[in-house]
């Protein structure tokens, strides 16, 4: 479990239960493995709080009042495609299933949940993309400390922003794929903000490292190119 603990501490989960026992449980359990649980006894009070913070991993039951936990989890896939989709339900027919795969999630559990069973699979799904290093070589002598949230030249502080600092985690947390415009928006944006705005933000964080770091390619988006 201490391997599963490493990969799990610094990621963030929110848990959609109308139980409210079973979200308690639930809750103590997993604030034992990451860094911050956030809990909502239904889909619209869910989407709020995901708003609000973007975690890394979103549980979600199938069965709630209002809006359906599938319904949901498509919502949290259009607003964050990186975080990880998990539905859990007392039913194992088969509509059920079909529903959960049309819905994008990465992996579905059986009720009552078994937190091992639960903490592998989140493990085993997690791609090498959410892990941040605690300090990552940016070249040219930039470094990022992960932990203090910090970026180095030359061991020198260079100040960044909020947004910046949001951007720059957000290429390192996927960095073998390109970003669009849109995720950007959604992951740094708590409005709606114009195409030039985001690239407004990009063009400083070029200045502030170099602009061959990030590659933009028209139809994709933007990536980060680490040496």
């Amino acid at each position: 479990m201490e391997t599963i603990y490493s990969r799990l501490q610094s990621h963030t989960i929110l848990i959609v239960e109308d139980d409210e026992s079973t979200l308690k449980w639930l809750k103590r359990v997993l604030s034992i493995y990451f860094k911050e649980v956030y809990t909502a006894s239904d889909a619209l009070e869910a989407l709020d709080k995901f708003n609000i913070n973007k975690t890394d991993i979103v549980l979600a039951d199938i069965q709630m009042p209002q809006v359906d936990g599938l319904t949901f989890l498509k919502k949290v896939a259009s607003l964050s495609p990186e975080t990880m989709r998990i539905t859990m339900t007392a039913f194992n027919t088969v509509p059920y299933l079909n529903r959960a795969v049309d819905s994008g999630v990465h992996f579905y559990l059986k009720k009552p949940i078994d937190i091992d069973e639960l903490l592998f699979a989140i493990s085993s799904h997690m791609p090498d993309s959410t892990l941040i290093e605690e300090k990552i070589d940016l070249g040219r002598e930039f470094e990022y400390d992960s932990l203090k949230k910090m970026l180095y030249l030359e061991s020198k502080l260079v100040k960044l922003t909020k947004k910046e600092l949001l951007l720059l985690e957000l290429f390192l947390k996927n960095r073998h794929g390109f970003i669009s415009l849109e995720v950007i928006e959604q992951n740094i944006w708590e409005e709606q903000a114009t195409p030039d705005a985001i690239r407004m933000i990009i063009v400083g964080l070029r200045k502030k490292l170099y602009n061959e770091l990030f590659e933009n390619l028209k139809g994709l988006g933007y990536r980060i190119n680490l040496p």
